[in-house]
């Protein structure tokens, strides 16, 4: 961590003296860079993202976008540390390959911590906002990150009711949100001024299309035990019924007339048990199969208003 913090330090340097008539921004963005550079090495993490901040203020070279992501991802700022990372490797140049290297390594392992929020708003042009800060405008072709946890999306635009929606998500997910927003008079006289929106999927990064179907393989793993149950219902029977041949049936040559009534009727139990076993566990079966298909198919919640109000609808 601390040698690349040196590298970025030392081109730093090399940028303010390609511009002479920054030579005193240089001057005092090296200082805050410093002290930045020793909050960092005494573990001081948040007083070094602070001094590497103001630096960046003062003098905006990519370069130091490096110390921005070291601090933010010890502070466990994972969005953040991504989004300085980006920046330098996007800006970076003539970078020393480690340094490069270091910031690769760095968003791959941090991009496990964060979740993503795809949303759709119905109105171009409107601002995005997530946790009350602004972070796109419609339409939003890009995932937006998050931390684990709950965030409040919201949409806005002049002349429109806002549209929010409030979502809770874990490291690793995609959820897709859809924000509609229609012009101010109308929907808000049929909506009552309140804001509207709604989920539309969520997934989960990486996961293809196995682990993604939870429901599916609840489905199917009960199937499996249904039919196990079926099947040692069916052994269970036909070894009673086996016994009862040899000891009271045609095997003994009295056709059953020395069977009591009680040993049938444990026959027929178990008979009935099997049956229904089998029953359910078709059930099962055809469950996980509706549950497939219906799971892997994003579902798209549209609410919309008209004259006779306000209606959703659905699209698979």
């Amino acid at each position: 961590m601390s040698l690349v913090s040196l590298v970025v330090l030392t081109l730093l340097a090399q940028d303010a003296r390609a511009v002479p008539h920054f030579a005193d921004a240089k001057a005092k963005a090296q200082i805050l860079l410093k002290q930045g550079a020793r909050h960092y090495q005494r573990a001081e993490f948040a007083e070094a993202l602070d001094a590497f901040q103001r630096a960046y203020g003062i003098f905006p070279s990519p370069k130091l976008s490096m110390n921005i992501g070291q601090a933010s991802r010890e502070l466990g700022r994972a969005v953040e540390a991504i989004e300085a990372f980006e920046q330098f490797l996007g800006q970076a140049g003539d970078t020393p390959e480690r340094a490069v290297a270091e910031a690769k390594r760095s968003i791959e392992e941090l991009e496990g911590q964060t979740a993503k929020l795809r949303i759709d708003c119905t109105m171009p042009g409107a601002d995005i906002s997530v946790d009350g800060k602004k972070v796109a405008i419609s339409p939003v072709a890009r995932l937006i990150r998050v931390m684990p946890g709950t965030h409040d999306v919201r949409a806005s635009a002049d002349g429109a009711v806002p549209a929010s929606l409030r979502t809770k998500v874990s490291a690793g997910d995609i959820e897709t949100l859809v924000l509609p927003l229609a012009p101010g008079p109308r929907l808000a006289g049929l909506a009552g001024g309140h804001s509207i929106a709604a989920r539309a999927s969520k997934e989960r990064l990486q996961q293809g299309w196995l682990l993604g179907r939870k429901w599916t393989w609840v489905a199917a793993g009960s199937t499996v035990v249904l039919v196990g149950g079926a099947a040692a219902a069916g052994l269970v029977m036909q070894s009673k019924y086996q016994a009862l041949d040899q000891r009271c049936g045609r095997s003994s040559g009295t056709n059953y007339s020395g069977c009591t009534p009680s040993d049938l009727r444990s026959l027929d139990t178990w008979k009935a048990t099997a049956n229904v076993l089998w029953g359910l566990s078709a059930a099962a079966a055809i469950t996980a199969g509706v549950l497939f298909y219906v799971e892997g198919t994003p579902v798209a919640v549209s609410p919309t208003a008209d004259h006779v109000g306000l209606q959703a609808s659905m699209r698979y």
